[in-house]
């Protein structure tokens, strides 16, 4: 039951029981009748206008209470709204989470199928080192065996040099011998040179076998300092992920005490939690561009290197390519000072002819003499007849055997042409698998370059796609794996930021709403309460209406008392019931008056209230505004996210798709290089048949120059003999006075000077294929380096010895019969000859 407002101490708090006896006793002390009835006229007057003011205050209060039940379905209707916005951001946060997860297994497979080409590449770069020190080694040793030999054989001509001095005493052959010592010289300056050269490819050998390890040391240690940093950051987002935690329950529990400190406390912390995430991210950018500035000056190092090495390489193969031509334009000076000694020869010998003539006039003038002994001449003719037939004989077995030596020739040059072809085949086989092996170089070099950009690739996907393109490039999948686990990280972050910024907002949304349901319930009162009131009112405007009605007739009555008194004295009765009406009167003014205090102070009460109404409505609409705007930049969050995850997936892909190309292209380049090997291989056992080959022509030539020494010998016999018979026959020819015996005589000799000049011519053509013979000794090159389509000799120096050999039965012509006398001065002809040569002599 409530308590009835006129018995309630707090509507009237001003009126006491007491107070009301002494007012009235004062009041009917001290005014007059007159002045009271005014009093009372104007203190109804004053309550009229008070209660309209009340009235019209209570109108204005209903509005206002109105407004505010409309703006509290409102906010209640908001705040719906942002919990289904709310659950929509958990389900779209859930599928990002689930994505996160997918693309972690990924990065992992990434990952291990990374590391297993890393494997790969190690493993073939051992297998080339490897490869490469067993090449290094052969090489090595067969340099050795060679040197060895090539020792030998310098030993060996030291001796033959040796014994033919002591041997030789005319100046031919001291010739021949300087010219031997010359052509040593020069093969043990090309062997040198030889020498010198490949100790420079063993040496950019081991130089890049060097740079390799470096690259392969320097890649592993990248990629450990990589791990390591994606590992510190994985603690580091673990800490953070904790610290974000612990924050959102400390946050929660203090909500629960009190709500605008923990507004405070957490925009303070959400604010530490974005500085930390910005350094983190700051801290992140600088370690990846360590990293790469780290990879670019290894980078440019390698290239640096490699550029110093091919330089360094390129000139030395343009000194070695200098020296061979010098040396191949030696042989020519050789053969023009040996035509030019041949000459002088020659046109000593016929000096020696014609002093020999004048010696022989003083002997005819002294036959006049000799006719004595010419009994004598005649048995010495008989014996010289004897002689010149044995001396045609020889010539004759002579004549055959030199046929025969220069079909031997001929067949011999055959074979040279047969090997010279087989060995260009080997050498063109052999420059074509070195042009092979180059490429291989280059595919690997690019392959290398190709593994460099794949790393460069990798060191900016760890930048977050905004840095340079493919040297590193296995790293780049983890990089971007950690930059992929920072961005959860920092959502997750920020997830839980908006999920404790989604508890306060539901604690504050809880709290408006109670406070909603207690102001609804204050209002329902209030309402309850003015109606009340205004039924009070009414029934005071009613009792105030009967009063005035009352205190008009009162009034009326006073004046016809008053009238009555004056005509009567009967006025004692009449003014103590008027006192006792007045005293009625003014109690129930005071209580009008309380209660009109009581109804103003409910109305300040009601205002202040619904003030605060107000502020606490736009409160709510203010953190409405901001949950809208956070969960757009939310929704605008997660696009990106998509929108990165899908990129990265791409560049996945294309990663992937290059991997698989570039192990395709490794299996193809190990398959070439095995090819290459076996072609290698059959090359090398081709050139060891062609020196064989070579080791036996050569040997068959020295058994000719054996022979053609011999026959040396017996010519010179024959033209000692031959003179002695010629003297002998001019002498007899001027002794003997028969004409007839004259006649056939002078037949004889002409015959016999004919022969003589045949022997004398083949003698010279012998001679001078004993000097080309000696000079394709001496002239010494590498073997590889043999050209057989240039390189043909040619027995033709002149018209003489052209018509000699014509004479003799050889052939004329360059290409069907390779002469030993001439050879075309190319600069791998006869170096590869003469070291063919020196070879069979051992």
């Amino acid at each position: 039951m409530k308590p009835d407002i006129y018995q309630s101490p707090l509507l009237f708090p001003n009126i006491r029981n007491d107070d009301v006896p002494d007012s009235v006793k004062n009041l009917n002390e001290k005014v007059s009748p007159k002045f009271k009835v005014d009093d009372v006229q104007d203190s109804v007057k004053s309550l009229n206008e008070k209660l309209s003011a009340a009235l019209l205050t209570i109108n204005d209060k209903d509005d206002l209470v109105k407004q505010h039940t409309r703006v509290a379905e409102e906010a209640v209707a908001g705040w719906e709204q942002a919990e289904a916005e709310v659950a929509s951001l958990k389900q779209l946060l859930e599928t990002a989470s689930k994505k996160n997860t997918s693309l972690e297994d990924q990065v992992s497979h990434l990952d291990d199928a990374l590391k297993e080409c890393v494997r790969q590449l190690r493993q073939a770069r051992e297998e080339q080192e490897n490869k490469i020190h067993e090449t290094v080694a052969k090489k090595s040793k067969e340099l050795e065996s060679e040197k060895f030999e090539l020792q030998h054989h310098i030993a060996e001509l030291s001796k033959q040099l040796q014994a033919t001095k002591l041997e030789a005493t005319t100046v031919r052959v001291q010739r021949d011998l300087q010219e031997k010592l010359q052509i040593v010289e020069k093969e043990n300056k090309d062997l040198k040179v030889e020498l010198l050269a490949l100790s420079k490819d063993l040496k950019i050998l081991a130089r890049e076998r060097d740079l390799s390890n470096q690259a392969a040391e320097t890649a592993s240690k990248l990629h450990l300092e990589s791990v390591k940093k994606i590992t510190r950051v994985e603690a580091e987002c673990l800490k953070l992920r904790h610290l974000t935690r612990r924050t959102s329950l400390t946050n929660d529990s203090r909500l629960i005490t009190n709500s605008a400190c923990m507004e405070s406390q957490t925009d303070s912390q959400s604010d530490s939690g974005e500085h930390m995430l910005v350094d983190e991210m700051k801290n992140s950018d600088s370690w990846a561009t360590a990293l790469i500035a780290e990879l670019d000056q290894f980078k440019n190092a390698n290239n640096d290197t490699r550029n110093l090495v091919n330089n360094s390489v390129e000139i030395d193969l343009m000194d070695d390519f200098l020296e061979m031509e010098k040396l191949a334009a030696l042989p020519e000076v050789d053969c023009v000072s040996s035509s030019f000694g041949a000459e002088t020869d020659s046109d000593q010998g016929v000096s020696r002819d014609k002093s020999s003539k004048v010696k022989t006039e003083p002997l005819q003038c002294q036959v006049t003499d000799l006719h004595a002994k010419i009994e004598k001449i005649e048995g010495e003719k008989r014996e010289l007849e004897m002689a010149l037939a044995d001396a045609r004989v020889q010539l004759g077995t002579s004549c055959d055997a030199l046929m025969v030596a220069n079909n031997r020739l001929i067949d011999l040059q055959m074979q040279l042409d047969l090997a010279n072809e087989s060995k260009h085949a080997a050498f063109g086989e052999a420059e074509r698998l070195n042009g092979e092996r180059k490429d291989l170089a280059l595919q690997l070099e690019s392959r290398s370059s190709q593994v460099d950009e794949l790393q460069l690739m990798v060191a900016s996907l760890e930048k977050n796609v905004d840095r340079k393109v493919l040297e590193l490039q296995l790293e780049l999948v983890s990089v971007e794996a950690a930059d992929l686990r920072k961005t959860v990280a920092s959502l997750e972050e920020k997830i839980d930021a908006e999920i404790t910024l989604s508890m306060q907002h539901k604690t504050n949304a809880d709290l408006a709403e109670a406070s909603k349901e207690s102001l609804e319930a204050q209002l329902q009162s209030a309402n309850t309460e003015i109606g009340k009131l205004n039924g009070i009112v009414q029934t005071l405007e009613n009792e105030v209406r009967k009063e005035t009605d009352s205190r008009e007739e009162l009034l009326k009555q006073i004046e016809a008392m008053k009238i009555e008194s004056e005509r009567s004295l009967s006025v004692v009765s009449t003014k103590e019931s008027l006192e006792v009406q007045l005293q009625v009167a003014n109690s129930e003014v005071a209580k009008l008056r309380g209660m009109v205090n009581a109804l103003e102070c409910d109305a300040a009460n009601e205002k202040a209230y619904s003030s605060d109404l107000q502020m606490q409505l736009e409160a709510v609409e203010g953190i409405r505004k901001v949950l809208e705007s956070e969960l757009e930049s939310s929704h605008q969050e997660v696009m990106r996210l998509k929108e990165k995850v899908s990129s990265l997936e791409a560049r996945i892909k294309d990663q992937t798709s290059l991997l698989v190309e570039y192990t395709a292209k490794s299996e193809d380049a190990v398959s070439r290089k095995k090819a290459m090997e076996g072609q290698l291989e059959a090359a090398n056992l081709e050139v060891t048949k062609l020196r064989n080959k070579v080791s036996l022509i050569q040997g068959k030539v020295e058994q000719e120059k054996l022979l053609s020494e011999e026959y040396e010998a017996k010519c010179r016999k024959l033209e000692a003999q031959v003179l002695r018979d010629s003297r002998e026959a001019k002498l007899w020819r001027l002794t003997n006075s028969n004409g007839d015996l004259k006649v056939k005589q002078e037949k004889e000799l002409v015959s016999a000077a004919g022969k003589l000049a045949e022997c004398q011519k083949t003698i010279a053509n012998l001679g001078r294929q004993l000097k080309s013979l000696t000079d394709l000794d001496g002239v010494v090159a590498d073997p590889e380096k043999l050209e057989s389509r240039d390189t043909h000799l040619d027995f033709r120096d002149g018209g003489d010895v052209a018509d000699g050999l014509y004479e003799l039965g050889l052939p004329k012509r360059n290409g069907s019969c390779l002469s030993p006398l001439r050879s075309d001065p190319s600069p791998r002809g006869l170096p590869s000859l003469s070291s063919y040569l020196s070879k069979t002599k051992r």
